[in-house]
C-alpha cells in the first residue's frame, strides 16, 4: 500500500521538502545554472514555511588587499588577467562590505589584532571571525546597532574535527538569534540583543547532518568604535 505524497515530511526549516510532495505553501531557493547544452538550469529547493522561515545571512570571506594580490601576480600574466583578478577582488571587497557575517585568515598577523582590524573596516557585519588555526576561530559578534559597537569576543576551539571553520561564526549568530526567540516567547516585551548573555560554554556546528563539537572559551565585552566613512568619491584601495 503507498503512502500520500506528503506523509512522513520532517518538519525542520533545514529539511527540504522531497520531489512529488504535495504542500499547500513552501519557501523556495531559487538558484539559476547554466546548462550543458547552453540552456538556462533553474534548479528549486522547497522547505517547508512551518516551523518558522529559514535564517538566512549573507556570509563573505574577505579579499586580501589588492596590493598584496599584485604582488604576487606572475610576470608572465596578460593585463586582461590581471585586470579580471582585480575586479574579483573588488567585487569580493563588495560583497565583505554588505555582508551579515564577514571571515578572515589571520595569517602572519596576531588573531586579536586581525579581528579588530576587520571589526572596524566591516562595520556592518553582525558578527566577523578570524581563523587562527587548523581548529580556532577568533570571533566578534555585535549586540549592538550604535556608533559605538558592543559585543562578545569569544574563542571558538573544535574539540576534535574542525569542520566548517569559515562557518563558526555563523553558528554564534544562529545561537544569538535562538536565544532572542526564546527570550520573546517568555516576555510580552522585545528582547534585543542588547541583552543577549554571555555565549555558552560549548556548541555542536552541524553541516551536512555531521556535528562537529566546538568549546567557547575567553569570552569578553568588547566595544570598538568603527573607521570614519571614507568620501563618496573615494576608491582607495585601504577602504576596499
Amino acid at each position: 500500500m503507498s503512502r500520500p505524497a506528503d506523509e512522513g515530511l520532517v518538519q525542520h526549516p533545514m529539511v527540504a521538502v522531497y520531489p512529488g510532495a504535495r504542500v499547500p505553501a513552501a519557501e523556495v531557493d531559487s538558484h539559476p545554472l547554466p546548462g550543458p547544452d547552453g540552456t538556462l538550469q533553474v534548479h528549486v529547493t522547497r522547505y517547508p514555511v512551518e516551523p518558522p522561515s529559514l535564517n538566512l545571512h549573507l556570509l563573505a570571506v574577505e579579499p586580501r588587499p589588492w596590493a598584496e594580490v599584485e604582488a604576487r601576480i606572475p610576470a608572465s600574466w596578460p593585463e586582461e588577467q590581471r585586470r579580471r583578478l582585480s575586479l574579483e577582488n573588488s567585487r569580493q571587497g563588495q560583497l565583505a562590505a554588505s555582508a551579515t557575517v564577514v571571515v578572515a585568515h589571520a595569517g602572519d598577523t596576531p588573531a586579536l589584532l586581525a579581528l579588530d582590524s576587520l571589526r572596524r573596516r566591516r562595520a556592518a557585519a553582525q558578527a566577523v571571525g578570524v581563523i587562527s588555526g587548523e581548529r580556532t576561530v577568533l570571533v566578534w559578534l555585535g549586540t549592538s546597532d550604535l556608533a559605538t559597537a558592543s559585543g562578545y569576543t569569544v574563542t571558538m576551539t573544535a574539540d576534535a574535527e574542525p569542520g566548517p571553520l569559515s562557518l563558526y561564526p555563523s553558528a554564534l549568530l544562529g545561537w544569538a538569534l535562538w536565544w532572542r526567540e526564546q527570550a520573546d516567547r517568555l516576555t510580552d516585551e522585545h528582547v534585543s540583543f542588547e541583552e543577549l548573555p554571555p555565549p555558552p560554554l560549548e556548541l555542536d556546528v552541524v553541516e551536512a547532518w555531521i556535528p562537529y563539537r566546538v568549546s567557547l572559551i575567553a569570552h569578553e565585552r568588547t566595544t570598538f568604535t568603527p573607521l570614519p566613512r571614507p568620501p563618496r568619491d573615494w576608491d582607495g584601495p585601504e577602504y576596499r
